[in-house]
């Protein structure tokens, strides 16, 4: 995604969060078991704008009904832009846990990040993760979960 149409599906995200901001979100259930935060993702929020729908679904060249998700939990462990079945969500989902940051063997080879995926969000997941053992999936979600993804696209490194 470029970054002219990743900032215009970023500000059209962000006036649809504001228009939302008063309804209750089931924070268990719209975070990943990876611990990326489905709330925040720009395909889970398409599903209640059909511009920025037919602006990402232009970019996948697919159709804007193909490119939204509800989530990770319901869509089964699926995401629209990625065609393989997710090893985190099948290890997961016969357990108990909510995320990954509550089993014993965290982190494991399953959430190691790839030089070629490292444009995408998904290279978060163990920040995401170590946050939320540290303060509480509730809490994360609220104060943190929607700041990490613009700090990732849009921050800048420093030592």
């Amino acid at each position: 995604m470029s970054m002219e149409i990743f900032q215009k599906v970023r500000k059209m995200g962000e006036k649809l969060k504001e228009k939302r901001k008063n309804e209750e979100i089931d924070y268990n259930y719209m975070t990943a078991p990876c611990g990326l935060p489905c709330f925040e993702c720009y395909l889970y929020l398409a599903q209640f704008d059909q511009g920025m729908a037919e602006t990402i679904a232009g970019v996948f060249n697919v159709s804007p009904d193909e490119i939204k998700c509800k989530g990770c939990r319901a869509e089964n462990g699926k995401c629209a832009h990625h065609p393989m079945e997710c090893r985190v969500y099948k290890c997961i989902e016969s357990t108990d846990m909510k995320t990954c940051a509550e089993c014993n063997d965290f982190p494991c080879e399953y959430l190691h990040p790839y030089r070629d995926q490292a444009e995408k969000w998904h290279n978060t997941k163990i920040y995401n993760l170590c946050r939320i053992k540290k303060l509480g999936l509730e809490k994360w979600a609220k104060e943190e979960a929607g700041g990490i993804l613009d700090k990732y696209f849009y921050g800048t490194w420093t030592l």
